[in-house]
């Protein structure tokens, strides 16, 4: 992210959905995907800050608007993760994290040994790794998975998209919230209430600020089941035909070119 902030024009941060759904080698301009597994907004916003003093050219900003987006939150679904936070960004909350405390440096370990010690490419696009079930069967545990119902999730979640909403407007940034596409077992098992909550917001925000966009690809019948690596992340080959419909729809559709 240092190498590449200082002629930035396009940043993607969000969950897991835009980690392995949006490849910058597949965008014209010059994009970086700072997204992560369970990345949460209040995360999102710290990443956002975290650079703000050497972004020299940065023009949109791309936000995963998942359906769990506003009820997830890392300190209650994914806190071993925090740590990274702190251990590697100097997140405040986890300065003084170790790694080998966390519960999950099993795995890491796990996959250093396997794939060595990068694990995504180096403008930070990286492929979930697919799941043991097949795309049916984690479509439905996925979509039970992130069917939530905490409001203080929700209050806290709103507070930081407020936030990075605010963020972009003062600094004549473009921001962009999107919704990844999914498998149909995903889709048809989502809660209503939660789903159309998202709609409403994503409706609400972009007609009250100007300078932030929405596109949604939930349920995009252009995908097929090899354009996937599970129930709700895209595979490296549905990743870049995704990069390519995204950047084709946000030309045509709102003249903002990536």
């Amino acid at each position: 992210m240092l190498q590449h902030a200082n002629n930035l024009n396009t940043l993607i941060v969000g969950n897991s959905h835009c980690m392995s759904g949006i490849n910058p080698f597949f965008l014209t301009n010059n994009a970086f995907n700072f997204a992560n597994s369970s990345q949460d907004l209040e995360r999102d916003y710290f990443i956002l800050t975290k650079y703000e003093d050497i972004y020299a050219e940065l023009k949109q900003v791309i936000l995963s608007f998942s359906y769990c987006t506003l009820q997830d939150k890392m300190d209650y679904t994914d806190k071993p993760r925090l740590k990274y936070y702190g251990i590697y960004i100097g997140y405040e909350k986890y300065k003084y994290s170790m790694e080998i405390t966390s519960n999950i440096t099993y795995e890491k370990v796990r996959e250093y040994l396997r794939d060595g010690s990068l694990q995504c490419s180096p403008l930070g696009f990286r492929v979930n790794i697919p799941s043991k079930d097949d795309l049916n069967i984690s479509g439905i545990k996925a979509a039970k998975r992130h069917t939530l119902n905490n409001q203080e999730s929700l209050t806290d979640n709103l507070k930081f998209l407020n936030k990075i909403i605010q963020f972009c407007e003062n600094r004549q940034i473009k921001l962009i919230l999107v919704t990844t596409p999914t498998w149909h077992t995903y889709y048809e098992h989502l809660d209503e209430h939660q789903l159309n909550q998202i709609y409403s917001i994503a409706t609400e925000i972009t007609e009250d600020h100007k300078n932030v966009f929405y596109l949604d690809f939930l349920k995009d019948v252009r995908f097929n089941d090899k354009d996937f690596s599970d129930g709700d992340h895209l595979s490296e080959e549905g990743a870049e035909k995704f990069t390519k419909i995204l950047k084709d729809s946000l030309d045509h559709t709102f003249k903002i070119k990536l």
